[in-house]
C-alpha cells in the first residue's frame, strides 16, 4: 500500500498530479537515482514533456515524501 506524507499530499493536488502516474512510476520507472537516504524514480510523460519524479524513503520505497515534473530532466 502506498503511503503519502502530508507534503506529498499537498503538492500531489497543487501540482495537478494525478495519484495513478505516481502509481505507474513506483511500479515501472525508467530511471532511479539514490541520494542519502532518498530515492527517486522518473518516468517520462510525453504530454507534459518533463519526467515525473517521484521522491520515496530508500527504506520504505512505499512512501512518498513528494512528487513533480522535473523541469531539467524532459523526455528524450
Amino acid at each position: 500500500m502506498i503511503q503519502y506524507d502530508p507534503h506529498a499530499e499537498f503538492q500531489v493536488v497543487r501540482r495537478g498530479i494525478e495519484k495513478k502516474w505516481i502509481e505507474q512510476v513506483l511500479s515501472t520507472p525508467e530511471e532511479t537515482e539514490h541520494r542519502g537516504d532518498k530515492t527517486s524514480l522518473l518516468a517520462c510523460f510525453p504530454e507534459r514533456g518533463k519526467m515525473l519524479r517521484v521522491v520515496v524513503r530508500r527504506d520504505n520505497p512505499k512512501y512518498v515524501i513528494t512528487a513533480y515534473f522535473d523541469r531539467r530532466k524532459p523526455c528524450v
